[in-house]
């Protein structure tokens, strides 16, 4: 008998509470169901199930053991499914969690490689879920890139594995000709409006704590779900904003802002002491070996 069908046969009982139900759903004889089940908990040493003539009720020890059997089920499932990928040559699928920094910087620069690497490769990106880590832990997604700060202090974080990707560097972004910039002008960072990417803010506790009272003291005016809308709104008006420095690098037209503007970063004079860094890692189920997909995934996002 495979090995892993006791396991099944256990969680088919467990979902029916009816051997013969179960049996009948898995195509398999009544007999050789009990027997897989006797199996299972000889095996185990415990009891699973209390049987009358009439009900099948499971016991506390089933239902502490059902979770951690339908992952070891999902998980045969998901490793036959990759070996038949593979076996046609192909790499399948991955569902990534991100926050949002990540997928505006190390995400969509390994979606370019992955186009020309692995072609073939599908992927969705689902940004702005309130707890990435929490999602990958019950499996709603296979793999996320999320900051370290956060990671660490996540509930979750027992149960993960952590690996390093990139450092992430956030500077300050104004208009071109913006008052701040025209000497002998004394005015500092705090005396425009600050514009904030919202989901940024909140992902990272750095920002919780220290952004607001070093760089404006009555907190930013603005705080927006968009980096988009944030780089519109300092480009048509005075207010200064945040965006990651590998995505602003070199002039930065913003095609549809108020008289297409040039935006620029703030010089360092201006911005003194703000040196604000994001640690990207990505992150996997501890137990679960990566997959040829997982694998594929994490070299784009190194390259």
């Amino acid at each position: 008998m495979n090995e892993l069908r006791p396991i099944e046969f256990f969680a088919a009982v467990y979902r029916t509470r009816s051997f013969r139900v179960a049996a009948e759903q898995l195509g398999v004889s009544q007999s050789s169901l009990t027997k897989g089940v006797q199996k299972l908990e000889r095996t185990i040493g415990l009891q699973l199930f209390n049987r009358t003539t009439r009900s099948v009720e499971p016991t506390d020890v089933a239902r502490k053991l059902l979770a951690r059997a339908e992952e070891v089920l999902a998980a045969t499932t998901a490793l036959r499914d990759e070996a038949r990928l593979l076996a046609g040559g192909e790499l399948g699928a991955i569902r990534v969690g991100a926050i949002a920094l990540a997928a505006e910087t190390v995400i969509a620069n390994s979606l370019a490689q992955l186009t020309r690497s692995h072609p073939d490769l599908e992927i969705e990106v689902v940004v702005g879920s309130s707890d990435v880590y929490r999602d990958l832990a019950v499996g709603d997604c296979g793999v996320v890139v999320g900051d370290e700060a956060n990671f660490l202090a996540s509930s979750h974080a027992s149960v993960l594995k952590m690996t390093p990707l990139s450092e992430e560097e956030l500077v300050f972004v104004h208009r071109t000709g913006h008052p701040i910039t025209n000497p002998p002008s004394e005015t500092k960072l705090p005396d425009y409006p600050l514009a904030i990417p919202s989901r940024y803010f909140s992902e990272n506790r750095l920002f919780e704590t220290d952004l607001p009272n070093r760089i404006s003291p009555n907190g930013p005016r603005y705080r927006l779900n968009s980096l988009s809308a944030c780089l519109s709104l300092a480009a048509a008006s005075d207010t200064i904003t945040l965006a990651p420095r590998s995505l602003m690098t070199g002039a930065t037209k913003m095609t549809g802002a108020t008289n297409s503007r040039i935006l620029q970063i703030a010089s360092d004079s201006i911005t003194e002491g703000s040196d604000l860094r994001v640690r990207l890692v990505m992150v996997t189920v501890a137990r679960n070996a990566p997959t040829p997909s997982i694998k594929a995934f994490h070299q784009a996002c190194i390259a």
